[in-house]
């Protein structure tokens, strides 16, 4: 919102005085054009550092413990610069889930809005509580999988699981790299319950 508000400014102050003259009511306009970019980019960063340490909000199917790091196909950019080279892989996440552990997916929940949500992706009970808030009660079965057909996300790195819970039909699109994983733990969820 801050980058919007900043963006309209600029292009306010540069339709105001097209000849780029010099005028010190348009100077100080581009300067909190300025600032409100640079308020707006460290916000950015912020949100974006609390994210990869999971500091975010509850929100519907984000049970996510301080513990719980990102899985290889939701790690971003800055997660991987923080992580300074320890980068993991899809089997890594997998060795975790399967000796206990948790990791963190982040997905795309496809309903009549595309909503965005976080799996606690494990076989321990947050781990099932966190899938059951967003896919419904156990057992959950597989039915299909597909490129994501809409979304405001970059839906060549997805993959759309279709399928069905106890409470009915979901559709879910998550990081390719981690429909395996995912796979495999609503295998075992309704073993865990």
């Amino acid at each position: 919102m801050i980058a919007l508000v900043a963006a309209i400014i600029w292009m306010a102050s540069t339709y105001a005085n097209p000849s780029n003259t010099w005028d010190p009511v348009n100077f100080v306009l581009r300067i909190a054009a300025g600032a409100l970019t640079i308020a707006a980019v460290a916000e950015w960063l912020v949100l974006s550092v609390r994210e990869s340490r999971g500091a975010r909000p509850r929100t519907r199917g984000s049970h996510v413990a301080s513990g719980v790091r990102r899985s290889a196909g939701s790690r971003g950019v800055l997660d991987n610069l923080l992580a300074s080279g320890r980068a993991t892989t899809p089997a890594q996440d997998l060795a975790i889930v399967t000796s206990g552990g948790a990791v963190l997916v982040v997905a795309y929940l496809m309903e009549r809005k595309v909503r965005r949500v976080s799996l606690r992706v494990g076989l321990d009970d947050a781990s099932v509580a966190s899938l059951e808030a967003v896919l419904g009660a156990a057992p959950h079965r597989v039915f299909g999988t597909q490129p994501p057909a809409r979304g405001v996300f970059d839906r060549s790195a997805y993959t759309q699981l279709e399928g069905a819970s106890r409470s009915g039909a979901w559709s879910v699109a998550v990081p390719t790299a981690d429909v395996d994983l995912l796979r495999y733990v609503l295998a075992r969820a309704e073993e865990i319950r």
